[in-house]
C-alpha cells in the first residue's frame, strides 16, 4: 500500500468515508469556533488565508453537506465523537441535524480564463459571477441528492424579501426547476469559456448573459423528508484556491461576495501569497485583507478574516499543532496494514526517544576541553564543583528525559564561560588564585540546557531533532510540512519492519535526526516559488549569522538565535521604500521559508523578528525555540538578498 504520508489526504482518499477516518477536528477549534460563537461565519464574506498545506481545501471539504451528512449517519458514529463536537460548536450541525448546506467549488481550473475573452470588463465578470453561481447551484443539488434521502421534488427553496422578480428568473420555489435552470446557465458559458475561438459578444446567448442573481435572491432551502419535521438549510458556497483567479478577477468577486444584502453563506479561501507585500509585512493578520482593502469594500466589519498563521498566542498554537498533527500521524498510520499486523497505531511507537549520548572517545575528549577551559579560564576546582552541584540539582528537578552526561559537561562548560565574563579580570601580579563571586548570578534553566544540545550537535553530532515534538515544530504549523517530514521516518519504519519482522520498528534518534535533516534539505532544494533564489540567499545569510551566534562559548542567547530582529518602526517603511525587498519577504512567508513576529518587546524595543521556519532550522543546525534573535537593520536583509547565496 502507498504511504499516505506522501500524499495530501484530499488527493489520496477516495471516498468520504475514508477522508473523515484522517480528519482532525483541531483546526476547527483553533480557527472558526471563535467566529462561530459570535455570528460572523455564515451572515457575511468570510475570508479564509493560509500558506501552501496549512489545510484550507481539507476544511472546505469537511464541512460540504455530503460530507457531514456522511459522519452523521456512520455506523462508527461513537469514533467521529470529537469530530461532531467541533461541528457543532461550530454552528454546522445542531442537535444531530445538519444545518448548513455547504458546497465547495475548486476555482483552480477554468475560471481564469474568462479574464482572457475579447469583451468587455463588464461583461467577462457576468459571465464569470453567473457561471460560480449556477456550480454553486448545481453543487448544491448534487449534495442534497447524493444523501440518497431526498429527492428534489420535496426541496423547497425561500427567497429573500423583494426578490420576487429575481427568483422567477432563477426557476421559481421547485428545487427540480432551479436545477434545471443552472444546468443551462452552466452549459451555455462553458460553450463560450471553451471554444477555441471566443463567439462575438453580439451573438452571445441569452442564458449565458441574461440576469441570473441566485446569491443575491437566495435566503434558505427547506427540505421535507417523509413525515419528519421540515429541515430549514443555510447555503455555504466555499471558493477554494481562489487566489488562482487573475486579481482584478479576485478583487472584483471580493467585493461583490461582500455585500451585506446577501443571505447566504460565502468563503474564499486563498494562499497567503495572493495578499499584496503591504498585507504581509504589516501585520494583516487578523485585520483586512490586501486582496479586498483594494476594492470599494474596505471596512473589516463586513468581512470575517479567518488567518490560519499568526503571530498572536503562538505558545497555544504551537500546542494546538501537536495535538493535531499526533492525531492525523496516528490516523495515517493505521491506514498502513504492516504498521496494523504488528500492533503499532501511534506515530510514536515508531520513534525511539531514548537519550543517545555521545559515544565513550568523543566524551573522553569533550571532558579534556573542559579540564582546558577550566584552566584557562582560571576557574577553582572549588568553584567547578559548586556549578556540577548546581547543574545536578537541576536536572534532578526537571522533566526532561534528556539529562545525560555529555549535555551535563556541555552545560558546565558553557556556565564556566559566563563565570568568567560576570567576574573581575585578575592582575598578572595576583599572587594568590581567587575565587570572586560574579557580578550576576548564573541560573540554569532549559534554554541554557538546549544550547549544551545544539553545541553537542553541531561538535559532536549528538542526535538533536527526534521525537514527534520535533517533527511538530519542525513543521512550523503546517499539515503538509507535517507530513513530508513524518513520511520518509514512516517509510524508514516500515523498511524496518519488513526486513525483520520479529525486530523494533523503533527508530534511533541518531537515524530520526538524520532522516529529517535529509527531508528539509530535499525539501529546500525543490523550492520553486516566485523569488525563490532571493528567499533561500536571506535564509542561507541569517541561518549562517545565527549558527556562529549559537555557538559561542557562553551560549548569550540559551538556545541559540534563529532570526533577525528587526525595529519595528524601520521595519515599517519596507513595503514603501524597498518594494523588492518586500516581495521577498512576503514570498518567504507564504510558502513557509520564514514567519515574521511583529511588535515583540524586548529591551525597551519594539521588534519585527524575522523567524526561519523548520526546514531552514534543521538543515542549519538551530534552535526550534522562539525568541532568540541577532539585532540587524533593513540594511542587513537587502545585503542578503543582493548576496543570492544558491
Amino acid at each position: 500500500m502507498a504511504n499516505p504520508f506522501e500524499k495530501r489526504a484530499t488527493e489520496y482518499l477516495r471516498d468520504d468515508a475514508a477522508f473523515l477516518s484522517v480528519v482532525t477536528p483541531e483546526p476547527l477549534h483553533t480557527f472558526f469556533e471563535r467566529h462561530a460563537k459570535d455570528g460572523t461565519l455564515y451572515d457575511r464574506l468570510c475570508t479564509v488565508i493560509g500558506t501552501p498545506g496549512s489545510g484550507k481545501t481539507t476544511i472546505a471539504t469537511l464541512l460540504q453537506y455530503k460530507t457531514v451528512e456522511t459522519l452523521r449517519n456512520s455506523p462508527n458514529i461513537a469514533e467521529y465523537k470529537a469530530l461532531i463536537h467541533a461541528l457543532t460548536k461550530c454552528g454546522i450541525v445542531k442537535d444531530n441535524k445538519t444545518q448548513i448546506l455547504g458546497c465547495r467549488l475548486p476555482l483552480e481550473s477554468e475560471y481564469r480564463e474568462f479574464w482572457e475573452l475579447p469583451y468587455k470588463d463588464e461583461i467577462k465578470l457576468g459571465l464569470l459571477k453567473s457561471f460560480l453561481q449556477s456550480r454553486a447551484i448545481i453543487a448544491w443539488m448534487k449534495n442534497l441528492q447524493e444523501n440518497r434521502r431526498y429527492d428534489l421534488a420535496n426541496v423547497k427553496i425561500i427567497y429573500r424579501d423583494q426578490a420576487d422578480v429575481a427568483a422567477d428568473s432563477i426557476g421559481g420555489q421547485n428545487a427540480l426547476d432551479v436545477f434545471e435552470k443552472a444546468k443551462s446557465v452552466e452549459r451555455a458559458i462553458y460553450e463560450i469559456s471553451a471554444a477555441l475561438i471566443a463567439p462575438k459578444e453580439s451573438s452571445l446567448k441569452d442564458d449565458a448573459i441574461a440576469p441570473y442573481h441566485p446569491f443575491d435572491a437566495i435566503d434558505h432551502f427547506v427540505v421535507n423528508y417523509g413525515a419528519n419535521p421540515a429541515q430549514v438549510l443555510k447555503p455555504l458556497v466555499m471558493l477554494d484556491d481562489a487566489h488562482t483567479l487573475h486579481r482584478s478577477q479576485l478583487i472584483a468577486v471580493g467585493s461583490w461576495l461582500a455585500r451585506r444584502e446577501m443571505k447566504i453563506g460565502r468563503w474564499l479561501l486563498m494562499r497567503l501569497d495572493a495578499q499584496t507585500p503591504e498585507t504581509v509585512l504589516t501585520e494583516g493578520f487578523g485585520k483586512d485583507s490586501g486582496i479586498v482593502s483594494e476594492s470599494e469594500i474596505k471596512k473589516s466589519r463586513e468581512i470575517t478574516y479567518i488567518w490560519l498563521q499568526s503571530s498572536i498566542d503562538r505558545r497555544k498554537q504551537r500546542e494546538d499543532f501537536r495535538k493535531m498533527a499526533r492525531s492525523m500521524a496516528d490516523k495515517y498510520l493505521r491506514l498502513m496494514p504492516v504498521f496494523t499486523r504488528q500492533g503499532i497505531s501511534r506515530f510514536s511507537d515508531i520513534l525511539n526517544t531514548g537519550v543517545s549520548e555521545i559515544s565513550e572517545s568523543k566524551y573522553i575528549e569533550l571532558s579534556r576541553k573542559i579540564d582546558r577551559t577550566q584552566k584557562n579560564l582560571g576557574i577553582s576546582n572549588l568553584r567547578r564543583k559548586t556549578f556540577e552541584s548546581e547543574i545536578d540539582n537541576y536536572f534532578n528537578n526537571s522533566e526532561t528525559t534528556d539529562k545525560g552526561r555529555d549535555v551535563k559537561l556541555a552545560l558546565l562548560s558553557i556556565i564556566m564561560h559566563r563565570y568568567a565574563n560576570r567576574v573581575p579580570q585578575e592582575s598578572l601580579f595576583q599572587l594568590e588564585p581567587v575565587d570572586p563571586e560574579p557580578n550576576k548570578p548564573i541560573k540554569i534553566k532549559a534554554g541554557l540546557a538546549d544550547g549544551a544540545r545544539v553545541y553537542l550537535m553541531h561538535n559532536y553530532n549528538r542526535p538533536y531533532y527526534f521525537g514527534v515534538d520535533a517533527i511538530c515544530d519542525g513543521s512550523s504549523d503546517n499539515a503538509e510540512l507535517f507530513l513530508q517530514l513524518s513520511g520518509r521516518l514512516v517509510e524508514a519504519a516500515e523498511t524496518r519492519i519488513i526486513k525483520s519482522p520479529n525486530g523494533s520498528a523503533a527508530l534511533p534518534p541518531a537515524y530520526q535526526h538524520k532522516l529529517l535533516v535529509e527531508r528539509a534539505q530535499e525539501m529546500m532544494d525543490e523550492w520553486s516559488f516566485p523569488l525563490y533564489g532571493e528567499v533561500k540567499s536571506l535564509c542561507k545569510t541569517i541561518a549562517k549569522h545565527c549558527v556562529e551566534k549559537s555557538l559561542e562559548p557562553n551560549a548569550p542567547l540559551d538556545g541559540g538565535a534563529n532570526a533577525y530582529g528587526i525595529l519595528q518602526d524601520e521595519f515599517d517603511t519596507i513595503p514603501e521604500k524597498f518594494p523588492e525587498l518586500a516581495k521577498v519577504i512576503k514570498f518567504a512567508v507564504a510558502y513557509n521559508a520564514i514567519s515574521l513576529k511583529p511588535k515583540y518587546s524586548t529591551k525597551h524595543k519594539e521588534w519585527c523578528l524575522v523567524e526561519l521556519t523548520g526546514p531552514v532550522l534543521m538543515v542549519s543546525g538551530l534552535t526550534m525555540n522562539r525568541g532568540g534573535f541577532l539585532e540587524k537593520t533593513v540594511a542587513d536583509l537587502l545585503d542578503a538578498i543582493e548576496r543570492k547565496q544558491l
